[in-house]
């Protein structure tokens, strides 16, 4: 198969729908979460255990593919700026946008769980002001929450920053193209879950937190996801690597998924093996097939990608309080999921309009100034676009 030609600044469209569905699929995770038996913020009165087994294998799914595609798209922001204009834009549409929803977004849900937990009794006004003692959650009302990707990327961004500048270098350059022509090759994509699962491994006794400074285990794990989509943002033979394999990678997905999906005791390190060669033959799947069918881009996508950040900084906060409003009206189980569920994503979308709309607080969501487009231009991306890398 001859690669697709392709100008290095084309807009992705194919990343573009798969950040669009991930989210989508995030919040359909997250409101999941108010009705299994895991640990979560709100619990509603009846449960729904059945629920539990497709939470598991969008857990191990969700989040990866979103910050392989983080990765992959500061690839194409670096070739359209120089690095120090990628740094101060990362600044401004991840750091900027992390510190509103800690001060603002993040609250009322903290404040709900409280309620709901009986461990604070007052209004909002009375409960806001613990924000700023500083104590973090659970001890106290501080925290990123949900926002725990936004940070963590943020920081991959400063840290990898040297190495993009190396790799724009004559002998980075150089090196990145022996390294791309090895990769591009046979079962090459297939063995990079290795560090995947060797980080995992070595890293297994460290719970996930999302607190950063004790979260080594998730830190690295998402650290090496972003640096691998990196690596498939930038090398085009990769890519079209990944649409030619796109059938084998569906079928060995489905193979390790007959095997490790099942409650079978595998001994250690093999569940962890096939755990993680599962999640990355998902993965490059997915961006297979994206990569072969979605080659222009749709008006729904157009529409929904500029949406995508803000809908992801609001999702949790609106579910968790259309949930505690939901938690008192007598239905059945399903009947109150459906209603948080639809609920939800219609007050998150009503939420997602009026930031648009209003220029002060575009900036506050990771969204950039609106500036008149001419006819048939490219609208300016989002910050989950190739602009933002988020």
């Amino acid at each position: 198969m001859n690669p697709i030609p392709r100008p290095a600044t084309e807009r992705r469209p194919d990343l573009d729908w798969l950040r669009v569905v991930a989210i989508l699929l995030l919040h359909l995770f997250h409101t999941g979460m108010m009705f299994n038996s895991w640990d979560w913020h709100l619990k509603a009165p009846e449960l729904l255990p059945v629920l539990e087994p497709p939470m598991e294998f969008l857990h191990h799914v969700r989040m990866p593919l979103l910050m392989l595609i983080s990765g992959a798209v500061t690839a194409m922001a670096l070739r359209r700026r120089g690095l120090g204009a990628f740094v101060w834009d990362r600044t401004k549409r991840l750091l900027w946008p992390l510190v509103f929803g800690i001060f603002v977004i993040v609250p009322p849900q903290i404040y709900a769980e409280r309620l709901f937990r009986g461990t604070f009794h007052g209004g909002y006004l009375d409960f806001y002001p613990s924000v700023f003692q500083f104590v973090s959650y659970p001890a106290g009302s501080f925290s990123w929450h949900h926002l725990w990707f936004v940070a963590y990327l943020f920081i991959y961004c400063l840290l990898a920053a040297p190495l993009f500048a190396w790799l724009e270098t004559a002998r980075g350059r150089a090196f990145f193209e022996r390294a791309e022509a090895w990769l591009a090759r046979g079962w090459n994509p297939w063995l990079l879950f290795l560090p995947l699962a060797l980080g995992r491994i070595l890293l297994r006794r460290f719970p996930e937190t999302h607190a950063l400074t004790d979260d080594p285990n998730t830190f690295v794990y998402y650290g090496q996801l972003f640096l691998l989509g990196h690596i498939l943002g930038r090398g085009s033979r990769l890519q079209e690597r990944l649409v030619v394999m796109r059938h084998r990678s569906l079928a060995i997905s489905g193979v390790l998924f007959a095997l490790m999906v099942p409650s079978f005791e595998y001994p250690f390190p093999f569940e962890h093996l096939g755990t993680y060669a599962l999640v990355w033959c998902l993965l490059l799947t997915a961006l297979g097939y994206a990569r072969a069918h979605i080659p222009t881009r749709s008006a729904w996508v157009t529409y929904a990608q500029e949406l995508a950040y803000p809908f992801y900084i609001f999702h949790q906060t609106v579910i968790v309080l259309v949930g505690f409003a939901l938690l008192r009206p007598a239905v059945g189980p399903w009947t109150r999921f459906g209603l948080v569920l639809t609920l939800s994503f219609l007050v998150t979308w009503a939420l997602c309009e009026c930031v648009k709309r209003v220029p002060w607080l575009r900036p506050c969501f990771g969204m950039a100034g609106r500036k008149p487009v001419a006819p048939g231009a490219v609208p300016t991306p989002s910050p989950l676009e190739a602009r933002s890398g988020a």
